[in-house]
C-alpha cells in the first residue's frame, strides 16, 4: 500500500491517505469536512440572497 501526504485546506494540517483514494480525500478529519460544508452552505445562502 502506498500513501501520500496531503494538506487539509481548512486547518492546514498534514495527513496521509492511500494513493488509491487521493482524489477523494480532501480533509483530515470529519470536523474539517463539516466546517467546509457549513462554509459552502453559507456561501450558497448569500448567493441566493443576492439574486
Amino acid at each position: 500500500m502506498k500513501y501520500i501526504k496531503k494538506i487539509c485546506p481548512i486547518c492546514n494540517h498534514e495527513f496521509f491517505v492511500l494513493k488509491a483514494v487521493e482524489d477523494k480525500a480532501f480533509y483530515c478529519t470529519l470536523e474539517c469536512l463539516i466546517k467546509a460544508q457549513e462554509d459552502s452552505e453559507m456561501q450558497e445562502s448569500s448567493l441566493q440572497f443576492l439574486s
